[in-house]
């Protein structure tokens, strides 16, 4: 019984940050970041603190092929992909990309708007900036927070085709952490969407 009440606290809980996320961010304001994509900066410059620069050593021991500029245009990818599939109801695509306790939480999202007969309209004009800013490991798996700092523009329509939230003509700064996970011994070599966090 506690097992499922806890479930239902955690499920709850996602669907708030799902809303707050993926739904409508008008009018949002981020500190913008100068971005690591697309900059010439040596691993050093990048994660100048001493910790963060001993765990990157140990996860390069864990992943010998992990480079962390290809990881991060990748999982800029993916947030585009996540971005896109969420507002096309697309489960398919997210089930491939997101660890199943948030998946479950996004379908839910999903089916709540489609019962409401309601419509996301979104696009990610452009990324300002893309960061590593926290990782974690331990016995069975890598944890890497990743910062990611856009431009969208988002529209919520009714079934008329009414918008009912949002501006198509006005971008929205956002700020938004994502949790990706890597088992450490797994034959599949992709990273998953296991969290979004609170951006304090």
């Amino acid at each position: 019984m506690f097992s499922l009440i806890f479930f239902i606290c955690i499920t709850v809980f996602l669907l708030v940050r799902l809303n707050d996320i993926l739904g409508m961010r008008i009018g949002f304001k981020a500190e913008i970041k100068s971005s690591l994509i697309h900059g010439e900066k040596s691993e050093t410059d990048i994660f100048s603190d001493l910790k963060m620069q001993e765990t990157i050593a140990e996860l390069s021991k864990i992943f010998p092929t992990f480079n962390h500029q290809d990881f991060l245009e990748k999982a800029q990818k993916a947030f585009e992909i996540i971005f896109m599939a969420y507002a096309e109801e697309d489960k398919i695509t997210l089930n491939n990309l997101l660890c199943q306790r948030i998946y479950s939480a996004f379908c839910m999202a999903i089916d709540d708007r489609k019962n409401k007969r309601e419509k996301v309209e979104g696009l990610v004009v452009r990324f300002i900036s893309v960061e590593i800013i926290d990782i974690t490991i331990n016995a069975n798996d890598v944890f890497l927070d990743v910062k990611f700092v856009t431009e969208q523009s988002n529209v919520l329509k009714n079934h008329l085709g009414e918008i009912i939230d949002g501006n198509p003509d006005y971008v929205n700064v956002c700020t938004d952490v994502w949790c990706f996970n890597r088992k450490k011994i797994s034959a599949s070599p992709r990273w998953l969407l296991y969290e979004i966090k609170n951006q304090e």
